[in-house]
């Protein structure tokens, strides 16, 4: 995977990093653009080198850029050059992902691309998704949804816990203590007070309901791009299977044109010697979708 290094200002003065990688024909084609899962980056994820290779020889841009809420915790710049802000997915937000997207989306645009496709992995998935639903941006051509995860089957691990602990919460984000790390069982790592708000209160991310199927899907029913979701079939984090999980995708995806979902056998979540099989999958899809 070869590229250039590019930076990009958010609406709200922090600087993001990613890697821009050229079509290697010129061509009328969307720019896809990859967002990565909570506490990963932009260059983590290894079936990107694979997929990012095929795509530039197939005539696609592909950017993977890197969101406020990449790594456990980040330092990172501000427009005025003698402040920062301490971020990562220990202290993001999960709504201020609309900022980070919109500011990868107007740097394709900048290289002259007017449409793109959105492509996120893991939490990435929820981030897309969302920002799609929420601004109807007429940039995005199509959805990728690489193992999006039902925050439910997080909060089972809980127990008992969880309501105190979410009260707790409420009140450190209302007395301004939002900042205030957690550890434990609601936090794979440390989280802030406000982060847990965000993720468990607000739960603006709580958009892939698999195993709560008679609830409301109000983001993914809001889609109206064609959508591709695919999952392994070890460790992903959903209580029904990956087909019954898709299955449901599918049936709350009901202002899309279409829905396609393609189960990867024996791939994990992170997809770790799968590359081959994902970009098969992925590069199909667009091909099939807009290539045309």
């Amino acid at each position: 995977m070869k590229g250039e290094l590019v930076r990009v200002w958010t609406e709200d003065g922090l600087q993001l990093q990613g890697l821009y990688c050229e079509p290697q024909r010129s061509s009328r084609l969307p720019a896809v653009l990859h967002i990565h899962g909570a506490s990963s980056n932009f260059y983590r994820s290894q079936f990107l080198d694979r997929l990012a290779d095929k795509l530039v020889d197939r005539g696609y841009a592909f950017v993977t850029g890197n969101t406020r809420g990449h790594d456990i915790v980040n330092t990172l710049y501000a427009r005025d050059p003698t402040a920062s802000r301490r971020m990562g997915v220990a202290l993001e937000v999960f709504e201020e992902c609309l900022l980070d997207i919109a500011a990868w989306l107007n740097l394709l645009q900048e290289r002259g691309f007017q449409e793109m496709i959105l492509l996120g992995h893991s939490f990435g998935a929820h981030k897309v998704a969302f920002y799609a639903a929420e601004t109807s941006d007429e940039r995005v051509r199509g959805l990728v949804f690489m193992s999006p995860a039902d925050q439910g089957f997080w909060l089972e691990s809980v127990g008992e816990e969880l309501e105190p602990m979410l009260r707790s919460v409420s009140d450190m984000v209302a007395s301004g203590q939002g900042k205030r790390l957690f550890e434990g069982s609601i936090a794979p790592y440390p989280m802030s007070a406000r982060t847990i708000y965000s993720l468990f209160v607000s739960a603006k991310s709580d958009i892939f309901k698999f195993g709560r199927p008679d609830e409301p899907w109000e983001v993914v029913a809001r889609l109206n791009c064609p959508i591709l979701a695919m999952m392994g079939t070890v460790a992903e984090f959903t209580r029904p299977t990956p087909r019954e999980a898709l299955a449901t995708l599918r049936a709350k995806a009901v202002s899309t044109p279409r829905c396609d979902t393609i189960v990867v056998e024996g791939a994990p979540h992170n997809y770790r010697g799968y590359g081959t099989q994902v970009t098969e999958a992925i590069v199909g899809w667009l091909n099939d979708v807009v290539g045309a």
